[in-house]
């Protein structure tokens, strides 16, 4: 009887100091957007005076790129944006989002061209300091990690881009080939103000697929575009993140919608 309570009690032993390890694991990662956090919300009580425009990709007839188990691209945008929102309202910082619900925005009849002018219409007559667009990407099922996309040439969307990557990185362990880039897609080049892509992960890939499903991951992922949001908005420097180039990396998936000004020769 001695012998088993002398095995019980080095089995607690074990099992107390195996979770202190993984607790210290968990803290190890968690720790550092814990502290984020705190310094967002105490940057964002300075913010009620700024406009952010969230623009939730695709919508009603247009469903964007599609997962191996069905998942629509523009669902996940729009539950992203919804979250992202959220946190922006909740600090009291004025949010426009282009839709809410599953629809278009143009109303007459539709072409890709008039949907994508019309998003960027709203930031401009919203006087949106910022616009970021939430997409998800597809490329093969072996591609991996989220990524955000500025206008080449503008060093404010570039800054912006690098707060979000850094804050996607560090929140969902991004730690792959996948960096701020610049490319030359329509709202980015139309917008009046600085203008972001956010993808936020691959349909493509179907575990990344089940993540991006879930509430948690999205959450997540909200969490990481708000605070990125946040610290350009307080004016804060770049973070020493990398930019990258276009070549480093696999095609984004909204590839159609890098299309020209009107009146500009095609690409």
């Amino acid at each position: 009887m001695r012998s088993v309570t002398i095995i019980i009690g080095k089995m607690r032993w074990i099992m107390a100091v195996l979770g202190l390890f993984l607790l210290g694991g968990v803290g190890y990662y968690l720790l550092p957007a814990y502290l984020d956090d705190r310094e967002v919300a105490s940057l964002a009580g300075s913010l009620q005076d700024k406009t952010v425009l969230i623009d939730a990709g695709h919508g009603g007839g247009d469903g964007g790129t599609k997962g191996k188990q069905g998942t629509l691209e523009k669902d996940i945008n729009l539950a992203i944006a919804k979250k992202v929102a959220e946190h922006l309202r909740q600090s009291n910082i004025r949010v426009v989002m282009t839709r809410e619900t599953d629809a278009n925005l143009f109303t007459g009849p539709w072409t890709q061209r008039d949907e994508l002018t019309k998003r960027v219409e709203v930031a401009r007559e919203n006087k949106a300091d910022i616009y970021v667009a939430i997409h998800a990407n597809s490329f093969s099922a072996k591609s991996s990690g989220a990524q955000v996309f500025y206008q080449p040439g503008s060093e404010e969307g570039k800054r912006l881009a690098l707060h979000i990557q850094h804050q996607l990185v560090e929140r969902i362990g991004n730690k792959d080939k996948r960096v701020a880039t610049d490319e030359d897609y329509f709202v980015l080049r139309t917008s009046h103000c600085p203008a972001v892509m956010v993808e936020v992960g691959f349909l493509s890939n179907p575990t990344e697929e089940t993540m991006l499903k879930s509430d948690s991951h999205q959450e997540t992922i909200a969490k990481g575009i708000f605070a990125g949001i946040v610290h350009h908005l307080s004016g804060e420097p770049a973070p020493t993140s990398k930019a990258g180039s276009k070549e480093k990396t696999d095609q984004p998936a909204t590839d159609q919608e890098k299309e020209p000004v009107a009146g500009e020769p095609q690409a």
